[in-house]
């Protein structure tokens, strides 16, 4: 008897720590960290016209996870980016075909508004969603 009610908890255990069904664990709270780089906004994955001043990010193609990028969950969310120290926010509204791993790529804006200015060009970052 002692087995089933074990073997029954850790199933139950097992199902409240697996996704929601349709989830995508790439939407999941938790904190990544990679590189951060800077880009020219333009005409976005997420079918949005943006320009250097506004607080946007790339996030790595492999994140996303709809066949019409316009239409993914990722879209026009916020994740904050923290920086030694230092966070803002900025909204997801394209893809960084160039960025691996967690790494993602953002406005000149955003980039001096951590960093204090373009000069380092790459840093460290960790970011989550809010």
């Amino acid at each position: 008897m002692q087995f089933f009610t074990t073997l029954i908890l850790a199933a139950a255990s097992f199902a409240a720590a697996a996704p929601a069904e349709g989830s995508s664990p790439k939407l999941e709270a938790r904190a990544f960290s990679g590189d951060m780089t800077y880009y020219d906004a333009g005409l976005g994955a997420c079918g949005q016209t943006n320009n250097n001043n506004d607080a946007i990010v790339a996030l790595p193609s492999h994140f996303f996870t709809a066949s019409n990028p316009n239409q993914d969950p990722l879209c026009n969310r916020n994740i904050r980016i923290t920086y030694q120290g230092k966070s803002t926010t900025a909204k997801i509204v394209d893809k960084c075909a160039g960025c691996s791993g967690n790494s993602i790529d953002v406005t000149p804006s955003v980039f001096t508004t951590l960093v204090g200015g373009l000069g380092a060009g790459r840093v460290q970052v960790t970011w989550d969603y809010v």
